[in-house]
């Protein structure tokens, strides 16, 4: 047990460091950034509880935000997201699937698994870019925003789950 929490916080400061010193410098056009760190939350085990999901989001958000710089807006999102996940991961698995289950093109299938993650990204980037923004004057540079962030997130996620084993 104590093993699957340090690796877990391995991949905690993994993620949020990648996040943090690379992904968090690329804004392509001024719209579409990464958010490679919410790998982390996507691919916690299938029976991790709700509560230790928020804690996880809530933590990895905020670690975010104060490398950023930013007001806790990705602390926010995360928690939002760390919410809702398992609720999409259910309707993209079988119920006969094991309770450890760790999400993944090896598990759920290439289009289970895209459609899982696409709809926790959109879920993540509309309250990130709705708090950034704090208002919906502005239609079109934050559906632009969501849409590029989604997007290249979305091609990250392929490539990062090429690389992956089983």
């Amino acid at each position: 047990m104590t093993t699957v929490y340090l690796i877990r916080i391995r991949n905690f400061i993994l993620f949020a460091m990648l996040q943090a010193l690379v992904f968090s410098r690329i804004h392509l056009f001024g719209y579409a950034t990464v958010y490679i760190y919410l790998l982390f939350l996507l691919k916690l085990p299938r029976h991790t509880s709700c509560n230790e999901l928020l804690i996880w989001g809530f933590l990895l958000g905020l670690t975010v935000d104060m490398f950023g710089n930013t007001p806790g807006i990705n602390a926010a999102a995360a928690t939002v997201l760390a919410f809702t996940r398992n609720s999409v991961l259910e309707n993209f698995i079988h119920k006969g699937n094991p309770d450890n289950l760790k999400p993944g093109v090896h598990t759920i299938s290439w289009g289970g698994y895209m459609g899982y993650t696409i709809i926790c990204m959109l879920i993540f980037n509309v309250v990130l870019y709705l708090l950034d923004l704090f208002s919906i004057n502005y239609p079109l540079p934050l559906l632009i925003s969501v849409a590029s962030s989604t997007v290249l997130t979305m091609l990250f996620v392929v490539v990062t789950e090429c690389f992956t084993r089983k």
